[in-house]
């Protein structure tokens, strides 16, 4: 069939619709037979969640399917043309990684994967597959009329289906006022335009003839991405960027680490991929990794190496980046990397919004940073930010308006005059806070590099208070060796040689066993922290623990914290193993404390008495099992609240538990991070606090404040 006969023969179809389900299935139908395939289906974005893809029509799978069979944007070869936003063709696709089963569809037989995405101008909203039981070959005229195709297809169903249809999306009128709740990230107050970041991926060649090519192109993007981030850094030395130079230093010390560059040359020489698709293929895996953690900080940091890919990626031709800024822009995103921020002209910049950040998001971080209002957790913000003119952000209260009115433009121009701007002082950081009774209020730095403790030594931290020691395994493709564990533990060590160092033990999950691939349905409530090292992991805790045990010996100041305690029996059975391997090293046991994150264990804090050393509250993890409360989840996060009395209650209890048993205790986490909180922390009777390293010279500014008040 020829080309226009195709599309007259869809544009047919569409004009005598009698409802959405049948002329998509009359579309596959037709399309099958058209394109002589073995199984045509089109999978459409979910109306509500819009998180998933749903088989909506096919002609070749089991007519069961239909409206049964859904995929996770990410999940199957049908996520990844999505994800990938770009034309795929696969052979012997049923082999392939990304393969996804699903029983009783008949999908088995079918060899030849093709998928093409189906979008707007503005975004995508489904896939079109074709099947084929032989491997056929992919030319260019296949690979040209399929687009058109799916170009027809995409914006007659697009206009006649989901922008007619009540039910597929919500609508927003242009020019009326709406209010929509998220989370905040950033405080402050910000009035400006609208601008959609659209920055896409675009047609990757997935195979090369030349590997010395490939590999040159590879080495002339690192050199060139390398170059990006020395100017960001040298352009970002103020104090008000400081911050966000930290971030950009760590993505030059990721490029320059040997592992990352190797995985990706690998790729290329021995799967003959080329450098863009080897570059996508190997930060996919790292960032897997991350995200598969249960440390909220440390899933956040998939961002830094998705950041570098995108650089790369850039400067191998294999991004498209279209945003337009205009003065006060709002900036609206489904996600920011840093390298995306910083290539905005941040001086025509008045605000972030989001729909998928996390509260130790770098879009989180560099906004407070630069003192930018920031609010995550906007869901459907494509349409949204389509019919609005202006927009209100409330990084206070979480807060976006679409379309203000003139009084409610009045009524948050009176709220800005109102706050206070904090005024930077970096000589607070190195004075230590005295209260008025005479009690010392401590501040110590959570860790996750060597650079965070070299800032926490210049913020003049009084310590480290948690080194999440999972960062350095997750980096790695296995188990380091003694020695090196030790070399990287020393690398933290030597910022605070003077100053108690927290070690938290590996707090990793079963979802990264030897090949980092196996998920379990549940991780933060799995086989993780001390209930993996005691079964699984036992030789990598032995490991950890020598390593420890043999550095407090040289340097005298490491403690150990067991992570993710629900039962005493579990910090026994650790700290057992511990005392053994220091009797057999004929050397001193470091001070052992326990992690309060898990409910259960704050009915058994009597039977640690003479056995635990200090306590450390994890306040994000015991909130979130004390509420039942995902705050990872942006339909739920934004009751994540620790200002709750209820919780407050519980922190009291278990201090006075605590100084009932004579155990040092402290809070760990950004609950500690808010002035208010930390106020309503100090009056209950904590002393002790452990905050990312960037905050402690607010925090201390704060208290000094308050004292002198």
């Amino acid at each position: 069939m020829k080309k226009m006969e195709l599309l007259l023969g869809i544009s047919n179809i569409i004009l005598n619709a009698d409802d959405t389900n049948t002329t998509l299935q009359k579309i596959a139908k037709f399309m099958k037979e058209a394109i002589e395939s073995d199984v045509c289906s089109i999978y459409l974005l979910s109306g509500q969640s819009r998180d998933k893809l749903i088989l909506s029509a096919t002609d070749g799978l089991s007519e069961n399917s239909v409206g049964s069979v859904s995929l996770g944007l990410d999940e199957g070869l049908t996520g990844l043309t999505f994800t990938n936003d770009y034309y795929t063709f696969i052979r012997n696709a049923t082999k392939h990684e990304r393969f996804h089963y699903f029983p009783g569809i008949n999908e088995e037989p079918y060899n030849t994967f093709i998928g093409i995405p189906l979008r707007s101008r503005a975004h995508e909203f489904g896939v079109l597959v074709f099947q084929f039981r032989k491997n056929k070959r992919n030319t260019e005229m296949l690979k040209q009329l399929l687009r058109t195709v799916a170009s027809q297809v995409s914006g007659l169903v697009l206009r006649h289906y989901l922008m007619q249809n009540e039910d597929s999306e919500t609508k927003y009128d242009n020019g009326a006022e709406r209010i929509e709740t998220g989370v905040p990230l950033s405080s402050g107050i910000a009035f400006g335009e609208p601008v959609m970041v659209l920055a896409k991926l675009v047609e990757m060649t997935h195979h090369h003839d030349s590997p010395d090519e490939e590999l040159e192109s590879f080495n002339q993007a690192m050199e060139k991405t390398k170059t990006d981030l020395a100017e960001l850094i040298n352009n970002m030395d103020n104090a008000k960027q400081q911050i966000a130079s930290n971030i950009f230093e760590t993505h030059l010390m990721m490029l320059n680490d040997n592992t990352f560059r190797a995985d990706i040359e690998q790729h290329i020489v021995d799967k003959h991929k080329s450098a863009a698709f080897s570059v996508r293929h190997v930060a996919d895996k790292y960032i897997k990794r991350f995200r598969s953690i249960n440390d909220s900080y440390l899933r956040e940091r998939a961002q830094d190496i998705d950041d570098i890919a995108f650089r790369l990626l850039s400067h191998l031709g294999a991004v498209s980046n279209n945003t337009d800024l205009r003065e006060n822009s709002v900036i609206f995103a489904d996600r920011l990397t840093p390298g995306e921020t910083a290539t905005l002209d941040i001086e025509k910049v008045c605000s972030f919004v989001t729909e998928k950040d996390g509260v130790t998001s770098h879009t989180a971080i560099l906004a407070k940073s630069r003192k930018i209002p920031a609010v995550t957790g906007i869901d459907n913000i494509h349409q949204k930010v389509e019919a609005s003119e202006s927009v209100i952000v409330d990084g206070y209260e979480g807060v976006v308006v679409f379309n203000p009115t003139p009084e409610t433009i009045a009524k948050y121009k009176e709220k800005l005059a109102s706050k206070e701007l904090p005024i930077e002082d970096k000589e607070y950081a190195c004075r230590n806070v005295v209260l008025e009774d005479g009690s010392r209020v401590n501040f110590f730095a959570n860790v996750s590099s060597v650079l965070d403790s070299e800032k926490a030594a210049m913020f003049c931290a009084d310590g480290i208070g948690l080194v999440r020691t999972e960062i350095f395994y997750l980096s790695k493709e296995g188990p380091c060796s003694l020695e090196k564990r030790m070399e990287t533990y020393r690398s933290v060590l030597r910022a605070f040689s003077e100053k108690p160092v927290v070690f938290r033990l590996l707090d990793i999950g079963s979802d990264k066993k030897s090949a980092y691939e196996a998920f379990e349905d549940n991780p933060a409530l799995g086989n993780r922290g001390v209930r993996l090292l005691l079964t699984e992991y036992q030789p990598m805790l032995e490991n950890q623990l020598t390593a420890l045990i043999r550095l407090h010996k040289e340097y005298g100041n490491v403690k150990i914290l067991v992570p993710f305690v629900a039962d005493v029996k579990e910090y026994f059975g650790v700290k057992r193993i511990a005392e053994r391997i220091a009797e057999k090293e004929g050397l001193e046991l470091p001070e052992m404390g326990v992690m309060l994150e898990i409910p259960s264990v704050l009915f058994q804090l009597d039977e640690f008495k003479g056995e635990c050393s200090f306590f450390s509250i994890g306040t994000n993890d015991m909130f979130q099992y004390f509420f039942a409360l995902d705050r990872g989840n942006p339909k739920v996060s934004s009751l994540y609240n620790t200002d709750n009395s209820s919780f407050l209650k519980l922190l009291k209890e278990i201090f006075e538990k605590a100084k009932e048993l004579e155990i040092p205790i402290e809070i760990c986490g950004e609950m500690a991070a808010d002035p208010e909180m930390l106020n309503k922390l100090i009056d209950i009777g904590y002393r002790d606090f452990s905050v990312s390293p960037y905050a402690i010279n607010e925090l201390k500014y704060h208290l000094q404040k308050m004292i002198q008040a």
